[in-house]
């Protein structure tokens, strides 16, 4: 499963003066690779870092990863990841960096390696492209990101139906899931996105291909028809781990999960009988967090979101804008587990 964050590296600024700050170079992936796989991940490899920061459709034309380097030894101790997506409210559609993928070596810890690598993703951006950095930071990492400079936002949550709910679970009418292709979902998707003010990542046509390709997680993509009228799209992804199959709804039509829950849980048990859980997000105490409440899922808080303004964007009494709009405000957002990096 993987998770993005940011870690929390203390506030000290010990022995400065050994360390620089540089983008990634292609003799960085060995360091990278392990560093990640030793406490965060267990499935990271040269095919999932090649397809997140090298065939990515909004790639800046560079591998967008600051790396700390320890002058002395002339080795890579920390990295900090950005990955450039767009960000949508209408007619709106501009870039950002979400912060993802990230370490420090043990040894180097405590160094404020990670104000360090914030401090020059800022300066590098100053007049480019990107206009905001949002990051689904771990909770106990959050502090070390609003010491950077961010604001947080919200909470995340993950919510989740065990084997032992699932089969509790009972069988609920209403709504009949189609599997469809990547031109239906966006078909669905520019349908809602051009009717919706609601902030969210762009999901383009080339956005979905390259989503749909993830190299360890399978994806179905499924067209809901609710009283023989199409009412969006779900997509899920399976992924085997140790216990079996685990299955996460991973996007979705805004207000899809909060009138239909029930009974797009009961069509997914049918459609993948053999999955162990099923788990999805969502911001605490919104309207489908309630809903999954009544509905069973247990829940766990996981991430805490941070923004902050890099260009054409501002700061302002623990808000995020961009230009009128209050990027911030989270409430005016669809996040869905697809959205974190």
């Amino acid at each position: 499963m993987m998770y993005s964050f940011y870690l929390l590296v203390g506030v000290s600024d010990l022995l400065s003066d050994e360390y620089r700050s540089r983008w990634f170079m292609e003799e960085d992936l060995p360091f990278f690779i392990e560093g990640l796989n030793k406490g965060l991940w267990d499935e990271y490899n040269n095919k999932v870092f090649k397809w997140k920061f090298q065939e990515d459709p909004f790639n800046l034309g560079f591998t967008s990863i600051v790396v700390i380097e320890h002058i002395p030894t002339h080795e890579p101790v920390a990295f900090n990841s950005f990955l450039p997506l767009q960000v949508r409210a209408r007619n709106t559609i501009f870039l950002c960096l979400q912060g993802c993928d990230g370490f420090v070596d043990k040894s180097h810890r405590r160094r404020s390696l990670f104000q360090r690598s914030i401090r020059f993703l800022i300066q590098e951006m100053r007049g480019k492209a990107p206009e905001i950095l949002i990051g689904f930071n771990l909770i106990e990492a959050a502090k070390a990101a609003e010491k950077a400079g961010s604001e947080i936002t919200c909470d995340i949550e993950r919510l989740k139906l065990s084997l032992d709910s699932l089969n509790k679970f009972g069988t609920y009418k209403g709504v009949l899931m189609e599997p469809v292709g990547v031109n239906e979902v966006s078909r669905l998707y520019e349908k809602w996105a051009s009717e919706n003010q609601l902030i969210h990542f762009h999901r383009s046509r080339p956005y979905l291909e390259w989503r749909i390709s993830h190299p360890v997680r399978e994806q179905f993509p499924y067209r809901c028809i609710v009283n023989d009228v199409i009412r969006g799209y779900i997509v899920v992804d399976l992924v085997k781990e140790n216990k079996g199959w685990s299955l996460t709804i991973n996007d979705y039509s805004p207000g899809l999960l909060e009138d239909y829950l029930k009974e797009v849980v009961s069509n997914l048990k049918n459609l993948h009988p053999d999955i162990v859980s099923l788990d999805l997000i969502a911001r605490r105490k919104s309207r489908l967090h309630e809903k999954t409440t009544i509905t069973g899922f247990s829940s766990e808080p996981i991430h805490k979101v941070i923004m902050t303004a890099l260009n054409n964007s501002k700061q302002e009494a623990g808000s995020v804008y961009r230009g009128s709009l209050e990027v911030s405000n989270t409430e005016n957002w669809h996040l869905t587990a697809s959205d974190i990096y």
